[in-house]
């Protein structure tokens, strides 16, 4: 279960944002999941909640998690499209050279406090 080393980490992020905005409570967390990230939502709940937020300045805090969808542009014909089924093929040229622009990375998208 990696998803705890990547709560701490995520933890880790807010608490140091939350110190340099000089907030004493956290109240709402918003994190971002991308759906190829590989990190399943409710282990990463369930870590944060359950194990690394009591004890903090973010005990009690909402958490939300957003999913963040898998976008790709091929690096052939430059097409933009979002894969189906994590087939990535384009669907213009079908070749297999494509880039992933988002949807891999786990990232806190904000935190509010007082």
């Amino acid at each position: 279960m990696h998803e705890l080393g990547i709560a701490k980490d995520l933890l880790d992020i807010v608490l140091l944002k939350a110190k340099e905005n000089h907030l004493n409570k956290i109240t709402k967390i918003s994190l971002m999941l991308g759906e190829a990230s590989g990190i399943e939502e409710d282990f990463l709940r369930h870590s944060l909640i359950d194990h690394l937020l009591s004890g903090t300045i973010a005990e009690n805090c909402y958490l939300e998690i957003s999913k963040e969808d898998v976008k790709a542009k091929c690096k052939k014909c430059s097409t933009e499209f979002e894969p189906s089924e994590m087939i990535f093929d384009c669907p213009s040229c079908k070749s297999k050279e494509i880039e992933i622009l988002s949807g891999k990375d786990v990232y806190v998208a904000s935190i509010e406090g007082e």
